[in-house]
């Protein structure tokens, strides 16, 4: 435990210290009243972890998960045993070794041994990284003989290791911390806290949770398709034009330039434009129309299409909703919304009870139609699925509540094939996707739409809840919103008489809901410089390192030249704010 009186680093001397004072620091676990209790791994020495090969086998992944990702153990190498091998290849850090048995990591930690005895009489050696050992495997007498020899011969070397206790283990390590693995069990440490903890552990149910996000998040970017292909590139940065614009700033001010630039993506996209034929409610509507025309959805894999079949019902009751579209067509009733662009929201459903259980049920239906029950119950809850009665009680209460559609039939049908909704039932996702759509289909006057699709945001995606079931549709809306607010930043900074101020909103719009997203700080840090705001451009800058800092990512090369460009040319700048304004 550290002492209460030691003095700890502030923020602006902590970056300065080159290595990890702690790199084994570990969450065991914490306390009834959810203190954490950590361990430095390295000075505790050998821990025996006693309980089922299950009990060990979720604390050890818990350890090795927490050791792999933090900050701390940058500089560190873990060996794992028996906890298999798909999340250390999916980890962003490859920190991680996994190891088919004892006897491998004996053989290693030998190589180091002979490395640091081979360099010992060279003083420009570096000290060597720390190693630590999580093992969930089996252990026989011969491989725990060999690495507790192994460990002997390392004297100082900082060494750590997790092993499960069995006589073998015991045996060769007479002095090692046991510590109880079974849930449930409190378990004190003297050496550390007189508190018991419950330790930390990782389920077989969370850890696939854990990969499976891991997963999606590794797939690559999938091509756009339909009018998302009419986004702007992310090499095209929002700037306001400038004398002998710099290749990385540059743009288009006129159509005239613009066809008779070869690298402008204009020309390309505006006979793309004219040779899709555009959905009857893109051709009809007016530009600044912010009625929900609806977006056809048969699923997370059909949201590009634009769909064609939008009636009076697409109006609703969501956040920012405008009710001319149920006052044009005469009726006076609203479909149900299911707001899911921001912290999730479903009409007629409470937050109240079983609320948030029921509207995350429905927006599960929505977005994934077409699932049988067995699928809804594992998606609801994972670790705990439910059983076919609580969703069939969950089911009831969400039919009662969204009610029925003018036609006598309920909002949510009985399943046929699977459970999905009226066609009615529309979201907020749903109106977003048609108006940037329809904006992205017309460069002239297609901007008021992706204003209006950017109206809709009331936070992040899901905003709140965590729901293993939306990753890949919670990516894909982050993605298609940086789109839309990249490509609004863009038009904003075209022509002679560029909207720097609403270029910049539609940036930091964007930002809000992704704030690790380069394009739109590059967008932000190009209007600024436009409009010779150096207070503006440092700002940029400053909020964008810290991001990089904070998620521990490298900044694409263009960023990086941008930044070097608009801060070696503040001059230039401010020099061209003045002109602009004479």
């Amino acid at each position: 435990m550290l002492d209460s009186k030691a003095k700890l680093l502030d923020t602006e001397t902590a970056p300065d210290v080159p290595d990890a004072p702690y790199p084994g620091l570990v969450t065991l676990g914490a306390t009834e009243n959810g203190d954490l209790l950590l361990a430095e791994l390295l000075h505790t020495g050998t821990l025996l972890l006693e309980g089922t090969a299950d009990d060990v086998l979720a604390v050890g992944r818990a350890m090795a998960l927490e050791a792999g990702t933090c900050g701390w153990t940058d500089h560190t190498e873990i060996m794992t045993v028996g906890l298999g091998t798909r999340l250390a290849t999916l980890l962003p850090r490859g920190r991680v070794r996994p190891m088919p048995h004892v006897s491998a990591v004996v053989a290693d930690l030998g190589a180091l041994l002979l490395e640091v005895h081979q360099q010992a009489d060279d003083a420009s050696t570096p000290e060597p990284l720390p190693w630590i050992l999580i093992c969930a495997g089996d252990v026989d007498t011969e491989q725990a003989w060999q690495l507790a020899d192994a460990v002997s011969a390392a004297r100082n070397l900082p060494i750590a290791i997790v092993l499960p206790a069995n006589d073998a283990t015991r045996n060769a390590f007479p002095t090692a911390e046991p510590i109880a693995a079974a849930p449930g069990t409190p378990v004190t440490l003297p050496q550390l806290s007189d508190d018991a903890v419950q330790l930390q552990r990782l389920t077989d149910e969370q850890y696939h949770q854990y990969v499976h996000a891991l997963q999606v998040a590794e797939k690559p970017a999938e091509p756009a398709t339909g009018t998302w292909q009419l986004a702007e590139p992310h090499d095209q940065t929002a700037a306001a034009p400038r004398p002998q614009p710099h290749p990385l700033l540059r743009i288009r001010t006129s159509p005239a330039e613009a066809d008779s630039d070869p690298g402008s993506p204009y020309p390309a996209l505006l006979a793309s434009v004219n040779a899709t034929a555009a959905p009857p409610a893109a051709q009809n509507a007016p530009a600044a129309d912010t009625s929900d025309a609806g977006v056809g959805e048969a699923g997370p894999e059909a949201d590009e299409a634009v769909g064609t079949g939008a009636g009076p019902s697409a109006a609703s009751s969501g956040a920012g909703q405008d009710e001319a579209g149920a006052e044009d067509s005469g009726e006076g009733w609203q479909a149900p919304e299911i707001a899911v662009l921001g912290p999730l929201a479903v009409s007629g459903v409470t937050t109240s009870g079983h609320g948030p259980k029921v509207a995350a049920l429905a927006a599960l239906i929505h977005l994934r139609p077409g699932r049988s029950a067995e699928v809804l119950c594992t998606a609801m809850d994972p670790v705990n699925p439910w059983s076919t009665r609580t969703l069939q009680s969950r089911l009831s209460e969400l039919r009662s509540r969204l009610g029925t559609a003018p036609d006598g039939s309920p909002y949510l049908p009985r399943p046929a094939h699977g459970y999905s909704f009226h066609p009615d039932v529309t979201s907020d996702w749903q109106r977003f996707q048609h108006l940037a759509t329809r904006g992205l289909a017309d460069p002239d006057a297609g901007t008021a739409d992706l204003e209006n699709a950017l109206c809709l945001l009331r936070g992040k995606p899901f905003e709140g809840r965590d729901f293993s079931w939306a990753d890949a549709v919670q990516q894909k809306m982050i993605s298609r919103i940086v789109d839309t607010a990249h490509t609004l930043a863009v038009r904003h900074t075209e022509g002679d008489q560029p909207d720097l101020d609403a270029a910049r909103r539609a940036a930091l719009r964007g930002l809000e809901i992704d704030e690790t997203s380069e394009v739109l700080y590059r967008d932000w840090m190009n209007i600024e410089w436009g409009a010779g705001n150096t207070a503006g451009v440092r700002k940029a800058i400053a909020r964008l390192q810290q991001v990089a800092r904070t998620y521990d990512i490298s900044l694409e090369p263009v960023t990086e030249q941008l930044i070097d460009l608009v801060l070696s040319d503040q001059s230039g700048a401010t020099r061209y704010a003045r002109s602009s304004r004479t």
